[in-house]
């Protein structure tokens, strides 16, 4: 029989031998005391922002004063509801703009980038931690109804930042922000444009590069050829001091040029019929339904020959023999009132067919 010592090793994992057994226990030991001591401050990152702003949300004033209630914003592993429910269920307001699609949560929401509620408040930052953080590369700007794609680079070519343009926090905006940085750039424009449409830049611009020196009016509807492409803003502009003004603005001849008419409208309001965008003396309207060029060669007849009210009408009577008493000798046994309408016969002027 061999005396020599057994030397194969044992195929137990080394955590299930004895000692192994018996440090698991200590430790879980440990962990208990401590939770039982302390709470759940052991497998917190951090404390919570103690900041109150308004009127309590949910019982509290500020995330701190939850205390060791993790529950109240971390639900159990098991559970089916997610940190956004537990976040809405004291943030009941913006659950509401949501649902409805308002403000800024209400816009972001659905969006493919939209961040959770998570991706905003890095909690556990200390009492005084920051309850937002926005990466201004990734957030989509103009949810908030100003595009950044014109306010990529500041003047001197640094990339904007947000604190550029909210220097005191990204909630609030002053507007002077905008009048101050571009009265840098352009001083005297500046001055004049804000003499002419207001300092309420946000009222007509919104960043995207549409407005301005970009601008194409002919997305609206109206372009701008002959007569109006060279014409200022404000002469058709004038006291509009919003982009809802603007919009409003008619777009019928009469509303610019009733001041021009010299026929002090008797010929109604749709200058277009006679004259065109190019000149307002350039009258291009076709008279072939009647020539103009009937009768005597020798008397030219003007529009107030016969349309002496207004367009829409007409009389005979204005012009060569055609006397009320004449064309009743001319037409006889026909009534006055049945011989208004001359052209149904005499289109052209033409002799009518028996």
């Amino acid at each position: 029989m061999s005396t020599r010592p057994d030397f194969r090793l044992s195929t137990r994992p080394a955590f299930l031998s004895s000692l192994g057994i018996a440090a698991a226990v200590v430790l879980l030991a440990g962990v208990l005391a401590w939770a039982l001591a302390r709470g759940p401050g052991l497998f917190s990152p951090g404390p919570l922002n103690a900041a109150a702003a308004g009127a309590p949300l949910g019982g509290v004033a500020s995330h701190a004063a939850l205390g060791s209630d993790c529950g109240a914003c971390h639900p159990a592993p098991w559970s089916s509801a997610t940190m956004a429910d537990r976040c809405l269920d004291c943030h009941e307001g913006i659950g509401d703009r949501i649902a409805e699609g308002e403000g800024l949560h209400g816009r972001l929401a659905g969006t493919a980038d939209a961040p959770t509620c998570r991706g905003c408040p890095p909690e556990h930052g200390g009492p005084r931690g920051p309850l937002t953080v926005l990466d201004a590369e990734a957030f989509p700007h103009e949810v908030t109804g100003f595009s950044l794609a014109t306010h990529e680079r500041v003047e001197e070519g640094d990339p904007v930042a947000c604190g550029d343009c909210h220097p005191n926090g990204w909630a609030p905006f002053d507007i002077a922000v905008c009048t101050d940085c571009h009265a840098e750039i352009d001083a005297a424009f500046m001055r004049r444009h804000a003499a002419t449409w207001g300092e309420d830049c946000l009222s007509c611009h919104d960043g995207s590069g549409r407005d301005g020196a970009g601008f194409d009016h002919a997305a609206t509807g109206f372009e701008l050829t002959g007569g109006h492409a060279g014409a200022a803003c404000t002469e058709c502009h004038a006291d509009a001091r919003s982009a809802a003004e603007l919009k409003a603005t008619p777009n019928d001849c009469y509303s610019c040029h009733r001041k021009d008419d010299e026929h002090d409208w008797a010929y109604g309001r749709a200058c277009g019929d006679c004259h065109t965008a190019e000149s307002w003396d350039d009258v291009t309207f076709d008279h072939s339904v009647f020539p103009l060029d009937h009768g005597d060669e020798e008397r030219t007849a003007t529009c107030v020959t016969c349309h002496p009210q207004r367009t829409t009408a007409y009389t005979c009577y204005g012009c060569h023999e055609h006397t009320r008493a004449k064309v009743l000798e001319d037409h006889d046994g026909q009534r006055l009132s049945r011989l208004a309408d001359c052209v149904r016969c005499h289109p052209g002027g033409e002799e009518a067919d028996d």
